[in-house]
């Protein structure tokens, strides 16, 4: 099985000296061809760090990235940009969409700026699958929050692209529609070979995973496969133990 996202002894630094903080303290960890992990831990824990190095968004301080079989040491702003544009899907927190458009006009964008031919049968379920099937006309003024959101989740899967990067996905969604989102992620892993790297706070979402990895002070401290939401909450619950002080 290949590993399209492969981190080796990544470390990333901010600021120096004695204030200096290590967002990730030396990761190594791969995310094979076809598998969905969420990636867990306490608030600073590192996790949106690791997913922006992971991406190329972020240039660790130290350590090799490889993305899609190409390492990102000393590529250039273009040269990222192109890899991520072939290879990567984005969902993060920010939804990132262009109000001139309509939602099906910014589910496409990325592959109209590729130079791509949409398939828009693919596209038409996508954005059904989300909960947007009858306001694909409309721009993003016209929605909700939640439904922007939904909205940057159809653009990051209309593509059918080898790797997704999603940040908190579902964290503005309603429960029904979160889980329909998750599915959709997991099938996209499951059918296509899509390898999906998912950053989230809710053991429901992470248990749509095929593993968890979770995360303490730029870390990676442990690993589940299968999980459930009860085991992963019970995790975290260690790992918040842990951190604790104990009262003198």
């Amino acid at each position: 099985m290949s590993t399209p996202v492969q981190l080796t002894d990544v470390r990333k630094v901010y600021g120096t000296g004695p204030g200096a903080v290590d967002a990730l303290a030396g990761v190594t960890y791969g995310f094979a061809a076809g598998t969905f992990t969420a990636v867990m831990g306490p608030s600073g824990s590192g996790k949106s760090t690791l997913l922006h190095c992971a991406a190329g968004l972020d240039s660790p301080t130290s350590g090799d990235v490889q993305l899609a079989g190409r390492s990102l040491r000393g590529l250039d702003e273009t040269a990222l940009t192109e890899l991520r544009r072939e290879q990567v899907a984005f969902v993060f927190q920010s939804f990132n969409l262009m109000p001139a458009l309509t939602v099906r006009q910014n589910v496409v964008l990325p592959l109209t700026l590729a130079g791509k031919a949409p398939d828009d049968a693919w596209v038409t379920e996508v954005i059904r699958r989300v909960g947007l099937g009858e306001r694909s006309k409309h721009r993003p003024s016209e929605l909700s929050g939640g439904q922007q959101q939904r909205v940057a989740i159809a653009r990051a899967l209309a593509g059918r692209t080898a790797i997704t990067f999603a940040d908190e996905p579902t964290g503005a969604l309603d429960t029904t529609t979160a889980l329909e989102v998750l599915t959709l992620l997991r099938d996209q892993s499951r059918e296509l070979g899509q390898t999906i790297a998912m950053v989230t706070h809710d053991p429901v979402a992470a248990s749509y995973a095929d593993r968890v990895v979770f995360l303490v002070d730029g870390q990676i401290v442990a690993e589940t496969t299968h999980p459930t939401p009860e085991a992963v909450a019970a995790h975290l619950a260690q790992l918040s133990n842990r951190n604790t002080p104990n009262p003198t």
